[in-house]
């Protein structure tokens, strides 16, 4: 534990390798989605651990690893795959750029085999240096800026960043459990503020305790433990791990 700690305050761990861990503990490899891809180098790395990888992304041409299948798709629309296809799904650093996250996850779901798992990376927006950006500019970063709105848009901007409380929700409602919620390093930034976390840490409390409804009073425990954990609060890249579970599911 501590020496995890120290990793995370230092920033020893690459997030790819964070991700090729996460996947590794779960004990077992199979089939996985890596979407969007990208150039392809941790759909390499997951090969590497054993999983058999096949990419998606809506500019398959960047992808470079020729041993890997990258299909060309869009992830605001239907996957071109057939329901439970995989094991596992990787949406790393993609889920910001979506018109449609939503849609995405609920697609998720039907590729997803029977307690198949979804991973989730993006950046973190509810840590302490985000927060306190947006109090003052308005951007969940001090470099902040408004986005391009006069050039054709190439796909690259953040079109949607969600903090932990949205892709939950997003996660809960179509079919899936939030299993893990981590980080690979903290942001120094972020721990320069680290004398605000007593007043987020009651200020979350006073305000989860207006819950009436019992089934979400019991769902907010968990909810706090991880809102309030240093990874979220120092975290610079948030990692949600999630397992299908039609339990949860109420778009139906």
């Amino acid at each position: 534990m501590g020496g995890d700690l120290i990793k995370k305050i230092l920033g020893f761990q690459h997030p790819h390798d964070r991700v090729v861990e996460i996947f590794k503990s779960l004990g077992y490899r199979g089939r996985l989605l890596d979407a969007p891809a990208g150039t392809g180098a941790i759909s390499q790395k997951l090969k590497e651990a054993g999983f058999s990888v096949v990419a998606a992304d809506i500019n398959p041409h960047f992808f470079s690893d020729q041993g890997i299948p990258c299909k060309e798709a869009d992830l605001n629309k239907e996957l071109p795959f057939e329901d439970e296809t995989f094991d596992f799904i990787l949406c790393s650093n993609g889920i910001e750029h979506l018109e449609a996250p939503y849609h995405f996850i609920r697609e998720c779901y039907r590729l997803l085999k029977d307690r198949g798992k979804i991973l989730i990376t993006t950046p973190n927006v509810l840590n302490l240096k985000s927060r306190m950006a947006n109090l003052l500019i308005g951007f969940n970063l001090f470099t902040g800026r408004p986005s391009n709105e006069v050039d054709d848009y190439s796909g690259g901007d953040h079109i949607h960043l969600t903090d932990y409380y949205e892709l939950r929700v997003n996660l809960h409602r179509n079919g899936f459990h939030i299993l893990k919620a981590t980080a690979h390093s903290y942001s120094h930034r972020a721990m320069l503020f680290a004398a605000l976390y007593p007043i987020v840490y009651l200020a979350t409390r006073r305000a989860f305790r207006r819950e009436k409804n019992p089934g979400q009073k019991k769902r907010n425990e968990e909810i706090f433990h991880h809102v309030t954990s240093p990874d979220l609060i120092f975290g610079k890249k948030l990692f949600l791990l999630a397992g299908k579970d039609s339990s949860y599911r109420k778009n139906k």
